[in-house]
């Protein structure tokens, strides 16, 4: 996949945060709350979400000026055992994966923000699946 492509699919999963997961993402995961900037890194390419209050307004290739917030990176292979098997704190857990996903911002950041964080990664697994 392209990064334009995946770029896109980015594109897609902002409709479907923004419409029919909305009121899940926002209420039972708690992302009304959220305010800010996820990063997710596929190789090199960083994708950056930006939300205002558990809505996504922007979706593009590159890093906030202001840095990173929160977020993920990984390699292609990473991201593939991914959505194979979307469990996020598997994919986090230094104990029973042998190449976690980096954990991008701070650490106090990740901690509030973990389940927000992991809803939009199963969500990018959703999507990323898609057309396959």
């Amino acid at each position: 996949m392209t990064d334009q492509q995946r770029l896109e699919k980015f594109r897609e999963l902002k409709e479907l945060l923004n419409g029919p997961e909305s009121e899940n993402f926002r209420e039972y995961w708690d992302g009304r709350f959220f305010n800010g900037d996820m990063t997710f890194i596929f190789g090199k390419t960083p994708y950056t979400m930006h939300f205002y209050e558990g809505t996504v307004v922007a979706v593009k290739i590159g890093t906030p000026v202001n840095g990173v917030y929160v977020g993920i990176k990984g390699d292609e292979e990473q991201w593939a055992r991914f959505f194979a098997n979307p469990n996020f704190q598997l994919s986090i857990s230094v104990k029973h994966n042998d190449r976690p996903f980096e954990q991008l911002g701070s650490p106090l950041a990740c901690r509030q923000n973990q389940s927000m964080v992991a809803q939009v990664m199963r969500l990018i697994a959703r999507v990323m699946k898609e057309d396959k």
